[in-house]
This record gives C-alpha cells, sequence and structure tokens, in this order.
C-alpha cells in the first residue's frame, strides 16, 4: 500500500524548508485538494507558509526561495554538462584529447560531488576547482572542447554569488526564533494533510491517491537524500586526509 513517507524537517535549511511547503502546496492545487479529501487543512496549510515566508524576510510565493533555487540549479545544470563532456572526452579516437579528459576527470574527481553542498560552501568550492581547472589545466581544458561550457558556468557561479551571495547565508542557515516557531506550524499542519492522505488511502483504496503520494515522496526523498549528503560531509570533517603519493 502506497503512503507519504515520514520526513523529520528541522534539519532542513530555511529555504529548503520553505521550498518544499511550497512545492507540496503545488501538488495539493494540482490534484485538488477535494479529491484528496483535505479540504479543511488548505486555509491553514496557505496561512502557515505565508507566515514562516513572512518571518523569513521574504516576499509571499516564496520569490526568495524559488529565484535562489532556481539560480542554483542553473550553475548545478551546467557543471553536470561539463562532467558529462568530461567522461565523454575519455573514450574519444584522439589519444591526446582521451588523456587530457583524464587528467580534467581527476581534478573533478579529487573536488568531490559539488552540488550536494550547501549554498555557501558550493560557490566557494566551483571557484577553487574552476580556478585550477582555467589555469593549471587550461591547455587540457581546451584540448577537450570545455572552454565554453567551463565560461558559462563560472558566469553561473559569478551570477549566483552577486544575486544572493550575502541573502543566500543569513536568510537561507538562520533560523530566528520568528521562523522557528512559524516553521513548528507549518510542519504540523503538514503532519495532518499527510496523515489524512494516508489513512484515506487505506480506505478508499490507493488509486485516487497513488499520484500525490508519488510525487511528495519524490521531494521527500530528494529532500533527505540532501539532508544525508550534508550529515556526510561533517563526519569526514573529522577524517584526516589520506596523503596521496
Amino acid at each position: 500500500m502506497k503512503k507519504i513517507l515520514l520526513f523529520d524537517l528541522h534539519s532542513t535549511h530555511n529555504d529548503e524548508h520553505a521550498l518544499f511547503h511550497n512545492n507540496v502546496y503545488k501538488l495539493i492545487m494540482l490534484e485538488t485538494a477535494a479529491r484528496l479529501g483535505i479540504v479543511k487543512f488548505i486555509t491553514d496549510y496557505e496561512t502557515a507558509i505565508a507566515a514562516e515566508e513572512a518571518a523569513m524576510g521574504v516576499d509571499p510565493g516564496s520569490v526568495f526561495t524559488t529565484s535562489i533555487t532556481q539560480a542554483d540549479k542553473y550553475r548545478d545544470q551546467l557543471d553536470r554538462s561539463f562532467d558529462l563532456l568530461v567522461e565523454s572526452k575519455t573514450i574519444d579516437f584522439d589519444p591526446n584529447v582521451r588523456e587530457a579528459a583524464f587528467r580534467v576527470e581527476r581534478i573533478l574527481k579529487q573536488s568531490g560531488y559539488l552540488r550536494k553542498l550547501p549554498y555557501d560552501d558550493k560557490s566557494k568550492a566551483y571557484n577553487t576547482r574552476n580556478k585550477k581547472l582555467t589555469t593549471t589545466y587550461a591547455e587540457d581544458v581546451a584540448i577537450i572542447g570545455g572552454n565554453a561550457l567551463l565560461d558559462q558556468q563560472n558566469a553561473a557561479n559569478e551570477d549566483f554569488l552577486n544575486r544572493f551571495g550575502d541573502r543566500a547565508s543569513e536568510k537561507a542557515l538562520t533560523i530566528s526564533g520568528n521562523v522557528r516557531a512559524a516553521r513548528v506550524v507549518t510542519d504540523d499542519v503538514y503532519e495532518a494533510i499527510i496523515n489524512q492522505v494516508n489513512a484515506l488511502a487505506i480506505v478508499n483504496g490507493e488509486a485516487d491517491y497513488a499520484e500525490f503520494i508519488d510525487k511528495v515522496n519524490y521531494y521527500v526523498k530528494y529532500n533527505k537524500d540532501v539532508l544525508a549528503a550534508r550529515r556526510g560531509r561533517k563526519s569526514d570533517d573529522d577524517t584526516p586526509e589520506t596523503p596521496t603519493k
């Protein structure tokens, strides 16, 4: 039997928390609250989300959280494209291209999976890695035809910093007393909603709820993965690096 997975949101950053609830709210509007049997919760959910955004100091409708997330997603997409380009060049017919790709790939692997990092850490990590690629490994990047794509990724990262640098660290990471209280209210209403949907899916069968459940679980799993990666990095911080030969 399908059911919405449990998810403890208290460890999420402010922008992640607000965006998660905005996404769930949009899914509810898409499916309609009446069909899901949760009409009595909608007004409270709308009010709670708006109060949380007000406490964060952002405009209603998650203008801040949506725009910052979109800008972050764009630089990550370009980073992913660069990864794929490098990977494809490791099997190029030209041995010189292959060797250059392997050297660039080694730098990417040494830098780690940057797309899961928090905003500030990611911005710094992109800058550090890309500076190395555009200086020490500039010739290799040119050989594999990666200059234009790397320039675009650098520009996207710089644009993110120019528009959101300070705000991302202050509003996305800091949880004030007012924001904390607002988050609790939003989470309580969300919990009531998922409990209701899960119960109705048992009583009425999952047919009318399956698509909604799957979509909410997608967001749940995505955020759980982000938190797991973040916790893993914190644990790794205390582990001495293995000396390279």
